[in-house]
């Protein structure tokens, strides 16, 4: 079988199965699988291919007609640019997210100075590391520190700084494991910049969201009754956190944005914004800290 007939294969099987985007998961699992990019597929469409390969193409399909995602098949996912490595322990990184990183980076772009150093990052309920190592891929001055609740969330988070940064500078990067901001108000450290993407899903209508996305897992999904548990806590005690004049940038849902700009009002905070995603639906929201 040649590669453009494998790769139509693979469609038609992921279409009869009602996957959403059934020419390409097929082109990004067959390059996967021969280590080459799409547009290499293309150029060698005619080019025959081993029956092994067809098998193991074959069973790289069933998996996604089965609710996996392509990212959790592949270990890998696109972000800002960059791959990161993600498997069931994490959330898989999404184009949504990627405001919240270039508004933050907009953010320590403009901030005029850091009397105190190099910018103090905290990245909350990190998963695989995608915001906080795409702030210091592209800000590389800034002192890092990634925070998840779950240990096997910082292993990935850990790998993914390893392999973006190389052993060195990946050794500069804090890894401490807490329970959102716990660990951090004992230790009564402050932060010129927060950024967070936590649960914030409803837990009701959890049941509800499509099959793939339930497969990622529940802990960095479920947001309490209204979504907004950890939002609240993460901005209760976000004050304590900062250094005068820092800020802090939280993902959430667009119906949240309203509940979490009068929670940032209400906590003291000012100059508060929120961003839209690539929908146009606003997805993340910023709160300054005012000078003490």
């Amino acid at each position: 079988m040649t590669i453009g007939a494998l790769r139509a294969a693979g469609v038609q099987l992921l279409r009869q199965h009602g996957v959403e985007s059934p020419e390409l998961d097929a082109s990004l699992l067959l390059a996967h699988l021969l280590q080459k990019d799409r547009t290499w597929l293309v150029l060698n469409q005619d080019q025959i291919v081993e029956s092994s390969v067809e098998e193991q193409y074959l069973s790289l399909i069933s998996q996604r007609t089965a609710g996996l995602s392509v990212a959790y098949i592949t270990g890998f996912k696109e972000f800002m640019g960059l791959e990161f490595s993600v498997n069931s322990a994490v959330l898989v990184p999404r184009p949504d997210t990627e405001i919240l990183v270039e508004k933050a980076l907009e953010w320590l772009n403009n901030k005029a100075s850091y009397p105190s150093g190099p910018p103090k990052v905290l990245d909350l309920c990190t998963g695989s590391g995608c915001i906080g190592i795409s702030l210091a891929y592209y800000h590389p001055e800034l002192d890092l520190t990634l925070s998840d609740i779950s240990k096997e969330a910082l292993a990935v988070s850990k790998n993914n700084a390893e392999r973006l940064f190389g052993a060195k500078r990946a050794a500069s990067v804090r890894l401490v494991h807490s329970d959102l901001l716990d660990f951090f108000l004992h230790q009564h450290e402050q932060f010129d910049l927060i950024v967070s993407n936590p649960p914030y899903i409803p837990r009701r209508i959890i049941p509800d969201l499509p099959r793939e996305v339930r497969q990622e897992p529940l802990l960095a999904l479920d947001g309490g009754e209204d979504g907004l548990d950890l939002i609240r806590r993460l901005i209760n005690g976000a004050q304590a956190l900062l250094k005068d004049k820092g800020a802090i940038f939280i993902e959430s849902d667009s119906e949240q944005i309203l509940s979490i700009q009068e929670l940032l009002k209400n906590n003291g905070f000012h100059a508060i914004e929120s961003y839209p995603d690539l929908s146009g639906s606003l997805r993340c929201t910023r709160g300054s800290k005012l000078s003490t």
